[in-house]
């Protein structure tokens, strides 16, 4: 809630488009349209109890923001006014040509998306192509470069930079000597200590760096902020980039000469949306020793996805005592296995152009005499329309071909039987 601060705000009057209803009351969960600034937007009821609670309840009071938020199916041009996170995804808004996303709770008062998104908190930019700030350019070009000792403020990154100066050196301690400091940052320096974090890139940019995030550290932090990444207590290092970073190995090509050309290898790389492991041309095998556990999923996601050839391996486990592989699927969908335990297993496929064998029955269906099948069998030692024993052995058989052909060979052999038991009666009439 505000805090009965008093915020200027010219609010349209064209409200032809507007869907509020001032003598409606409403409940959480209902929005409605409204203008501000001449923008129009959705906003969205947010308190547990309904409005006929409060008076005023208008969300064109900025101050009953507590009441009210814009709401994350809005997509238009951000305006001052209260946002929220809400739990079936991010708000995203359009400021100064570009794209932005919610990261936390904004106030009407708070930055635009644009000097927050620049200070790491609040929106983050989704289409910006360049992190470090305009003022701040990088003037180094070799492999040298000095390090910068930045004033420790323990918080959030709001001031760039830092509002302090002083000195920095080395100071003796219990177990050895540290690095004492308490120095304003200098934006063009590419390496820089600051905020608890290691910032890689620039000392004015914080969107590169590595640093220490857990609830653990919060001795060191003024209430009521908390050295938090992402909202989560990590409680370790965290390296962060601006659209993405690696791990990776760097080896000599020739381990035994000291210096020379190298090779690298990059372990894991993410971006914004994925995370990879190794990379195509020097690929990296990922162990685990323990369950991997995949939670969260929605909808059609695939919870395990594989590309390649239909002979590639997509799941393959192995026996390590026999040294051969007891489970196996290829790519093109083939499961090769030695048994398969299910309570259910259901088969979906194309039998005989669609037709189920009931077409046995019908009046048409050429059955063969018991002569002929007789004569079938002997010459061919196998009933008609069933794979050989051969074909069996090389080819396997399709489950819901061969469930199909012995419904078919069943229903024959019921045609049989009443012709049998037709014959039978005819003789006991006939006695």
């Amino acid at each position: 809630m505000l805090s009965g601060a008093v915020i200027a705000m010219s609010l349209s009057t064209n409200l032809f488009a507007d869907t509020y209803n001032p003598k409606k009351t409403y409940q959480k969960g209902d929005e409605v349209i409204i203008t501000v600034n001449d923008v129009e937007f959705s906003v969205v009821y947010i308190n547990d109890k309904s409005s006929a609670n409060y008076n005023p309840s208008t969300p064109y009071d900025v101050n009953n923001g507590w009441l009210w938020s814009v709401s994350n199916k809005y997509e238009g041009t951000w305006v001052p006014y209260h946002y929220v996170l809400f739990n079936d995804g991010p708000t995203i808004v359009n400021y100064g040509g570009n794209q932005y996303q919610l990261l936390q709770e904004m106030w009407p008062t708070s930055a635009t998306p644009s000097e927050a998104a620049a200070g790491g908190w609040g929106w983050k930019c989704l289409d910006c192509v360049e992190s470090s700030v305009a003022s701040c350019p990088n003037p180094y070009s070799t492999d040298y470069f000095p390090i910068s000792l930045a004033q420790q403020n323990n918080g959030a990154d709001n001031t760039t930079p830092a509002n302090a100066s002083g000195g920095a050196g080395i100071t003796s301690g219990e177990g050895g000597n540290f690095v004492y400091v308490n120095q304003q940052r200098s934006c063009n320096t590419p390496f820089a200590l600051y905020n608890n974090d290691i910032l890689f890139r620039d000392a004015c940019d914080p969107h590169s760096g590595l640093g220490y995030y857990g609830v653990s550290d919060n001795t060191n932090v003024p209430a009521p902020q908390k050295r938090l990444f992402a909202d989560t207590d990590t409680d370790g290092p965290v390296l962060y980039g601006w659209n993405g970073g690696a791990l990776g190995v760097r080896q000599r090509k020739n381990l035994s000469a000291v210096n020379g050309p190298h090779i690298e290898k990059i372990a894991l790389q993410w971006t914004p949306s994925t995370v990879f492991i190794g990379t195509e041309k020097l690929p990296m095998l990922l162990t685990s020793y323990s369950t991997v556990s995949i939670k969260g999923l929605t909808g059609t996601t695939a919870g395990f996805y594989v590309s390649g050839t239909e002979k590639t391996k997509a799941i393959s486990i192995y026996d390590a005592t026999n040294k051969k592989s007891s489970f196996v699927v290829y790519g093109n969908g083939v499961v090769n296995a030695k048994k398969i335990y299910a309570e259910e297993i259901e088969v979906v496929a194309t039998v005989n152009g669609n037709k189920w064998p009931d077409y046995v029955f019908e009046e048409d269906y050429d059955l063969k005499s018991l002569d002929e099948l007789d004569s079938f069998i002997k010459e061919n030692k196998h009933l008609p329309g069933v794979p050989s024993a051969e074909v069996m052995k090389d080819s396997g058989m399709n489950l819901a071909e061969m469930n199909a052909t012995l419904l078919q060979k069943l229903e024959e052999m019921t045609l049989y039987i009443i012709d049998l038991q037709g014959q039978i009666n005819t003789l006991k009439k006939a006695e």
